[in-house]
């Protein structure tokens, strides 16, 4: 049986590329459970510091197959919620350890759209097309409940309503993606993110990034108080004090994770 989703991993780097181009990318049982499986593989690897999600072929993913839905629903098998490839199925989404970088090509759509949008950082093709369009098919988007904290909610709710897709640009107005390249630029770009990300203290990206996402749910009490206990076990770490050595002598430091 061919893989759905492939794993390559490049120095420090973990590629995740949805794998399944004849049909879109649109993920059926086998790409949900593989990319399950592929994101704990991810963040178990301690040799990797940073991972991009991409599609292959003209699409970065079209959402639930939906040839397979129909079939189920044929056959008398009822639809779940949890059956949705969102952050409430993924549920070590966006919480992995470690940032997630979408380098979104083509058609990015429903499901598609929810695995871009709990990456953490999103780089979009100039020919990219994003959309929530649940709404066309009869269904609901489960991950739309969390759009807002990324955009505006009445950004948010005109995508979710409509059901129509935006463009690559569109998103960048929006503050949906962080940039918008050519499409033979968009790998580079990723990776060069993801090195530059890859390069730093690893603990220190992990740790910021468990702070960014925590925070979102906190009062001003309970941030400060996230802040000082996060900080204080960093501080413990023996990269902590690798950093202010490595600068002290004049060299590269050597980041070990712990």
């Amino acid at each position: 049986m061919e893989q759905t989703v492939l794993y390559e991993v490049t120095g420090r780097i973990a590629v995740m590329t949805l794998n399944r181009p004849s049909a879109l990318n649109a993920i059926n049982r086998q790409l949900r459970a593989e990319l399950t499986a592929v994101l704990q593989r991810f963040d178990d690897d301690d040799e990797v510091r940073a991972g991009i999600v991409t599609g292959a072929g003209r699409a970065f993913c079209v959402g639930r197959d939906l040839k397979e839905r129909a079939a189920d629903n044929a056959a008398g098998i009822q639809a779940r919620p949890e059956d949705a490839m969102s952050a409430h199925s993924l549920h070590s989404w966006p919480h992995t350890r470690k940032p997630l970088i979408a380098a979104i090509n083509g058609h990015c759509l429903a499901g598609g759209f929810s695995i871009a949008q709990v990456c953490d950082i999103r780089i979009a093709a100039e020919d990219a097309q994003l959309g929530v369009t649940e709404t066309k098919v009869g269904l609901m988007a489960p991950f739309g409940s969390l759009l807002p904290r990324l955009i505006h909610v009445a950004d948010a709710l005109e995508m979710i309503l409509t059901g129509d897709a935006v463009s690559a640009r569109r998103a960048k107005e929006i503050g949906l993606v962080n940039r918008v390249v050519a499409a033979e630029d968009l790998m580079d770009t990723a990776l060069a993110m993801a090195g530059r990300i890859a390069a730093n203290a690893p603990l220190s990206v992990q740790y910021a990034k468990q702070l960014v996402y925590r925070s979102l749910d906190l009062d001003d009490m309970g941030l400060h108080a996230l802040t000082g206990a996060l900080y204080r076990e960093l501080l413990q770490t023996d990269d902590a004090k690798e950093g202010p050595r490595a600068f002290a002598e004049k060299r590269a430091p050597h980041w070990q994770g712990h």
